[in-house]
């Protein structure tokens, strides 16, 4: 079993007791902390590093898998809009007026802000750990699926960063200003009217997919879930929910769009 926080095959991997030390940046002045470059002041150094890259290696991967719950059940939510306009509406009104929606867009948006925050970081410990490298980083996974993965993992920060952009755009539209009860639909085909949403929406969900088709198997190594008796099941599972949510998420703007224009030239 992988243990947690290591990425065997990545080109990223990195092990906190290989090199805890390491971990930390030099630089860091954080209270408590020994200044001095004795014993001392590195054995505490090494103390914090292994403890904070032990605290992410499960931190990235629950927080990730949070929020991939949610965006099947908001996925299977919105798709109702296109299925059932009337009951989109019902379904939204309901919602807003639940007490505990409040806090769980607080602990959602935590979980949106640890997960790429922490992953910055470990990606930053990870390189000074590593240190100087002859050439470029390449992945074993090639062909395929399996480079297609690979890629997948190379392209991640972008992929997330796009992800992020299109929610700050989203909340701006949808929740800083929430709808009236049975506006909801009204107010997302507003939001898509503009060329540059539609693009934004499609683009964000193909990001989704292409995140997940790297970070579901990540996600489960890091967590010690994924041995050589289950690999091949975790890998298809991501790359299934990779699939559904990315093409969902991609082709929904532009169906809400389409239906919106059928209706509207109905006599």
């Amino acid at each position: 079993m992988t243990a947690p926080g290591s990425q065997a095959g990545s080109t990223d991997a990195f092990s906190p007791s290989s090199n805890p030390i390491a971990a930390l940046d030099p630089d860091t002045k954080s209270e408590g902390l020994p200044r001095d470059g004795g014993p001392a002041g590195l054995a505490a150094s090494g103390a914090v590093a292994l403890r904070f890259s032990s605290a992410a290696a499960w931190l990235i991967p629950i927080s990730g898998l949070v929020l991939v719950l949610f965006l099947v059940v908001h996925l299977a939510g919105v798709s109702l809009a296109v299925l059932d306009p009337a009951g989109f509406e019902q379904l939204a009104d309901v919602l807003h007026r639940q007490v505990w929606l409040v806090p769980l867009e607080v602990a959602l948006a935590a979980a949106l802000l640890l997960h790429p925050l922490l992953a910055l970081v470990r990606t930053a410990a990870n390189r000074r750990a590593r240190g100087a490298v002859a050439g470029p980083q390449r992945s074993r996974r090639v062909g395929g699926l399996e480079g297609a993965a690979a890629l997948a993992g190379r392209w991640t920060p972008w992929s997330g960063a796009l992800v992020l952009l299109f929610l700050v755009v989203h909340l701006a539209q949808l929740r800083l200003h929430r709808p009236a009860a049975g506006g909801e639909l009204a107010a997302l085909l507003a939001a898509l009217a503009s060329p540059f949403s539609l693009a934004l929406y499609g683009l964000a969900g193909a990001a989704v997919g292409l995140h997940l088709l790297q970070g579901h198997e990540s996600a489960h190594r890091s967590l010690g879930w994924l041995e050589p008796a289950n690999r091949e099941r975790i890998r298809w599972a991501g790359r299934t929910l990779a699939l559904i949510l990315g093409a969902g998420f991609s082709l929904l703007p532009i169906a809400l769009v389409l239906r919106a224009s059928l209706a509207a030239g109905t006599p």
